[in-house]
């Protein structure tokens, strides 16, 4: 099973299950000296852990981090950093042995392995997450502070953010349980939530991201484009189902002159590499799986689309610290 590790200059392998003892990720090919200490994870992890508001799920994690290897004295050595987190509120008896959860990987996981860990979802459940953020936070010590990474709520079932600023700070974006700049949007999602969820339904979503301070001339071409890399790492988050860059698949009903006539159409890349303005682009994720009784029940999202935010920002901030150990590599 070799599906578990991202990247290449800059690799994480995350492990763990659900409702195992704990969560982690190893973070091959970070520099050394890197100032990096256990306040760095906690600010991001506390981002995405549950039981935060009415419409998230109840589960309380309190995602603590502990470091094992890779950093000393509050810097890096630029030998793989290991990081755990233990799992301390896990409820197995809601799930069953017997029981496949229609639209989740219950099923086509023990098809293809002949075993699988049904408590909770194993490896296939949002809470595998975690070790990505924790990935996440050493790419960006990697990118510095000169490198925005900010994701939002763009849209949940048919309540879309409307009024944008021309900028945003995650500061600005966690202003809200939902993660929404546009805080009339936001108040109709969260009652629309809020009736979903003792409904026992769900909805799907958005999230936008806005990457400033990239220069010109990162990602590989021609089968490591930057665009193909942030889609990899997107839609390899659980309930990811589709990705857009820049204008995305409204461009297709475009004519040349129009589409080209702001550069901003392009999304910040160009013959995949970047153009040193701002990328923007997408991901839609599907309605969250467990319905019904056990949604009402048990301890689930009725959108994972708040929370999956920090999750965003940290696959993206993986693929762009690579691009950037790659940059250095181009040209001796």
């Amino acid at each position: 099973m070799r599906g578990n590790s991202f990247g290449h200059l800059l690799s994480i392998s995350t492990f763990g299950e659900s409702h195992g003892l704990a969560l982690g990720a190893v973070v091959d090919g970070c520099p050394s000296c890197l100032n990096l200490c256990v306040d760095d994870f906690h600010k991001e992890l506390d981002r995405r852990r549950p039981a935060q508001s009415p419409v998230t799920s109840g589960r309380g994690e309190t995602d603590r981090v502990e470091i094992l290897s890779g950093i000393f004295e509050g810097q890096t050595l630029g030998t793989p950093i290991a990081l755990m987190v233990r799992n301390v509120d896990a409820r197995s008896e809601d799930y069953s042995p017997d029981e496949y959860r229609q639209g989740h990987a219950d099923l086509v996981w023990e098809q293809k392995f002949g075993i699988r860990d049904w408590r909770g979802g194993g490896r296939s459940s949002g809470r595998e997450t975690v070790a990505r953020v924790l990935g996440g936070v050493v790419a960006q010590k990697i990118l510095g502070s000169d490198v925005k990474i900010v994701s939002f709520t763009r849209a949940v079932g048919e309540c879309v953010c409307a009024e944008l600023p021309s900028s945003l700070s995650r500061e600005e974006v966690d202003s809200n349980v939902l993660r929404c700049p546009d805080s009339r949007i936001a108040q109709s999602i969260e009652k629309k939530l809020t009736e979903f969820k003792k409904q026992g339904n769900s909805l799907g979503g958005v999230v936008e991201t806005w990457i400033d301070g990239i220069p010109e001339g990162w990602g590989e071409p021609v089968f490591r484009k930057l665009k193909s890399q942030l889609a990899s790492a997107m839609l390899g988050i659980g309930g990811a189902v589709g990705f857009e860059l820049g204008k995305g698949f409204s461009s297709s009903q475009d004519e040349g002159v129009a589409f080209h006539a702001s550069s901003k159409n392009l999304g910040g890349i160009v013959g995949g590499l970047s153009t040193g303005e701002r990328i923007v682009f997408r991901v839609a994720f599907k309605p969250t799986s467990t319905l019904g009784k056990k949604a009402q029940e048990g301890r689930h999202d009725p959108c994972i689309v708040p929370r999956v935010v920090p999750v965003v920002d940290a696959m993206a901030a993986l693929v762009l610290a690579e691009a950037k150990l790659e940059k250095k590599l181009n040209r001796l």
